[in-house]
């Protein structure tokens, strides 16, 4: 059946246009990783771990980010949210799980804190149309990979929202202000949290929603984002 989908649907890659995958062994190790960041101040940061003087109790305690937002990386996440291109996942998620294999940190927080992982959510109603949100569909393959639990439960959107792409830094940090609840029969989840999204940009999103999570009584949070 596959064989026969790949004759009707072939698959092309992203970045050269070849035959027979998204990703080609040509492409993918162009696939540019990028630095890492302390999540509150946006400064380089060692493992991009929260700077000591960057922590308050409602802060992430750390964000890895895996690739820059460029080249076939962007145009990967582009196809999968726009054109709904959701036969490109495994794949990706193959590459994904190689470079989070090289974020010593990440592993360690993975490895000791055992975290619930929770994607950042859509509004339903964008979800229902797009058919998927595809954090969640990274964090549940992160999930599996690693044996760690998953939940969309517990955090929610409450509104819809513009798209953040369009709008300036400090219209995003309104956009998202009070946009995410946690679900009420959640609400004293005492829980470590590895807190996933796609694309880092300014991180008002996954700041805003890291903190409603701390508010609400997770003790450790780290963010993870495919690229920044």
């Amino acid at each position: 059946m596959a064989n026969f989908l790949d004759f009707l649907f072939p698959k092309y890659c992203l970045g050269c246009g070849q035959n027979g995958q998204y990703f080609c062994p040509s492409c993918s190790v162009n696939l540019r990783p990028t630095t890492q960041i302390c999540p509150v101040c946006e400064q380089l940061s060692t493992y991009g771990l929260t700077h000591p003087s960057c922590r308050s109790q409602y802060q992430p305690d750390g964000l890895s980010s895996l690739f820059a937002f460029e080249g076939i990386t962007r145009k990967a996440i582009h196809q999968l949210k726009y054109r709904l291109l959701t036969d490109l996942v495994p794949e990706f998620v193959s590459l994904i799980f190689q470079e989070i294999e090289k974020q010593a940190y990440l592993k360690k927080f993975i490895k000791k804190y055992h975290p619930l992982v929770i994607p950042i959510p859509l509004y339903w109603y964008k979800e229902n149309q797009r058919g998927f949100n595809q954090s969640a569909l990274f964090g549940q393959a992160i999930a599996r990979q690693f044996n760690l639990p998953f939940s969309e439960k517990i955090l929610k959107r409450k509104r819809a929202t513009p798209s953040q792409t369009t709008l300036s830094l400090k219209q995003r940090k309104e956009n998202v202000k009070n946009v995410f609840s946690v679900s009420s029969k959640e609400e004293n989840i005492e829980a470590n949290i590895l807190l996933v999204d796609d694309v880092w940009t300014t991180g008002a999103t996954l700041k805003t929603a890291a903190k409603l999570l701390k508010q609400k009584g997770v003790k450790k949070l780290w963010g993870l984002t495919i690229a920044r």
